[in-house]
């Protein structure tokens, strides 16, 4: 791997982690409301990213609707419910789970094209109970609340979901739309968190802009660009190296800030939990 190689990954690492921080951030400063305004605004920003780096130039086809649809859906879902166990629950720990969403498109690889299973994936999979068993060690302040679980559990499928109907768009349209695919599911996720946000937070939303607006467009941003650098980064290096250096980076990153910057406290079981979820991640993409 060379020094470009390595600098997009790290690039995305670094957009990943950005958006689970200014989630936080954002929360901790409304004191966990106006998740609709956050969510609309922020991921505008990132739709107008990619309208930005397509030269407004957008190929579109009938035929890619129902992937879009699908994908806004699934996507909607992960942003919504991710934000919300944040909200609930450690910063840390949702990250971890929420990576766990990789086994979805494993297991439709396995079912749906034929993939090949490895000793590797099963020892995956055995790291991965263990890890989960033991974040439900019930102790000091990361416990586990029913709520925060039902939370992530709905952003782990929505996530899971999102990275299946991508891979699939990518592969039925030898990626011609991929920019297109991009700009309008995530116009269409921005239309429906703004309707909630009209619904629910309308007299929030201008203090909302006031406060976090710049957390709003960092999170935004992040999003786009992190998924601007997977697609560049895709044709430079081997998609079993990507995957794992991406998801495990991002774990650490973002462990690292819950501890020291937010001063989460993790009991021993759940911090060889968040080691052993980097691994089970390792060995999943194998």
């Amino acid at each position: 791997m060379n020094l470009l190689s390595a600098s997009y990954l790290i690039l995305i690492i670094i957009g990943i982690s950005a958006q689970s921080i200014t989630k936080k951030a954002f929360n901790n400063k409304t004191s966990g409301k106006n998740v609709f305004v956050f969510n609309a605004f922020s991921v505008l920003i990132a739709c107008m990213f990619f309208f930005v780096i397509s030269g407004f130039k957008l190929p579109f086809s009938f035929s890619s609707l129902p992937f879009i649809l699908g994908f806004a859906t699934s996507y909607f879902c992960t942003v919504l419910f991710t934000f919300l166990a944040i909200q609930v629950g450690s910063l840390s720990l949702t990250s971890l789970v929420t990576s766990y969403s990789l086994i979805l498109p494993a297991l439709y690889g396995l079912i749906f094209d034929g993939d090949s299973s490895t000793v590797w994936l099963y020892i995956g999979l055995t790291l991965l109970v263990i890890s989960i068993v033991l974040i439900n060690a019930k102790k000091d302040d990361s416990k586990i609340t029913f709520k925060w679980a039902i939370f992530a559990a709905l952003s782990l499928i929505g996530n899971g979901t999102c990275a299946i109907i991508q891979t699939e768009q990518t592969k039925q349209f030898n990626g011609a739309y991929d920019k297109t695919f991009m700009a309008i599911a995530l116009g269409i996720v921005f239309i429906a968190f703004l309707l909630f946000a009209l619904f629910y937070e309308r007299p929030q939303i201008l203090p909302s802009l006031k406060k976090g607006a710049h957390f709003m467009i960092i999170c935004g941003v992040a999003n786009g660009a992190a998924n601007l650098f997977v697609m560049i980064a895709s044709t430079m290096i081997n998609k079993s190296v990507m995957f794992p250096i991406i998801s495990a980076g991002g774990i650490v990153v973002t462990w690292l800030v819950s501890v020291f910057l937010y001063k989460e406290k993790l009991t021993k079981e759940q911090n060889l939990a968040m080691l052993l979820g980097i691994i089970s991640i390792i060995f999943l993409n194998i």
